[in-house]
């Protein structure tokens, strides 16, 4: 895929990039995804993403555009990190004036560039093989959810899998939180927990559930090939399927009197801890 010069959108191209913000019915039937800001575009462009188009104000496009175009504001000023030849991943970028494009926008504080993304979830089969999984039972929030998605992939996670009642990680808001990170694990969605954690353990997973009072604690987890992370809702907890299904219970200390963590925080922390040793 060759990036265009910046060309001026349609109405179409508009509101093709409104429903796809806002639907998730519009993102799963398609595939596509909605990324927000320099940041999350950057993440996701670093983690290999194709971009089918990107909107960008004025003076965020040349970050965008292709090498030698004729734009006003200079080159991307992190395109080391993206890796080379990632404008081979962008299709149309479009210059759009900010009174027409932060309307559009799900962030609160539009940052001025929406790129359109395409995505694809892994079957169940091929996340389970990942030597490191983490697991987000119905957790709503997300931020939360991209939070964790974002540690996931520092700490070397191979695999996110989300269970149905898990806000969709692929929402404009989730990727945001991610810093468009998610397209680098293989992302799995909207299975029962029970299937999920049979799944993992039938892959040789040593399932590990975080929980206020657990049998293990942080200093303590044993250290298995494989092994997989379970965390869920703040307000209500891991359901029963998590608890029947998973093998140990680890707890993080925390001094008084802070009874818990954010489930983001506390993930983070698990699984840094769940990092082979080696």
């Amino acid at each position: 895929m060759n990036a265009s010069a910046p060309i001026t959108p349609s109405k179409a191209a508009l509101a093709r990039l409104a429903r796809l913000v806002r639907d998730r019915r519009q993102r799963d039937a398609t595939g596509l995804a909605v990324v927000e800001g320099p940041r999350a575009v950057d993440g996701a462009l670093a983690s290999g993403a194709t971009l089918e188009a990107v909107f960008a104000r004025p003076e965020l496009v040349s970050r965008y555009a292709p090498t030698g175009t004729d734009t006003r504001h200079g080159r991307h000023p992190d395109a080391r990190r993206l890796g080379e030849g990632y404008r081979e991943r962008i299709g149309a970028v479009y210059e759009v004036a900010a009174d027409t494009l932060d309307p559009l926008a799900d962030a609160m504080n539009p940052q001025g560039v929406l790129a359109i993304a395409q995505f694809a979830d892994s079957e169940l089969s091929a996340a389970v093989a990942a030597e490191r999984v983490v697991v987000l039972e119905a957790v709503r929030d997300p931020g939360n959810a991209g939070a964790v998605v974002r540690s996931a992939v520092a700490a070397g996670f191979g695999s996110v899998i989300a269970t149905e009642g898990t806000t969709d990680l692929w929402s404009p808001k989730a990727l945001r939180g991610a810093a468009g990170l998610t397209f680098g694990p293989a992302v799995c969605r909207g299975r029962p927990t029970a299937e999920i954690l049979e799944a993992l353990a039938d892959a040789g997973h040593l399932r590990v559930r975080a929980a206020l009072e657990g049998d293990t604690s942080l200093g303590n987890l044993p250290e298995a090939p494989r092994m997989t992370l379970v965390v869920s809702n703040e307000a209500h907890g891991p359901t029963a399927d998590a608890v029947a299904g998973t093998d140990i219970a680890a707890a993080i200390p925390m001094r008084h009197p802070v009874d818990s963590l954010n489930v983001a925080v506390a993930a983070a922390v698990l699984m840094y801890a769940m990092q082979p040793s080696s």
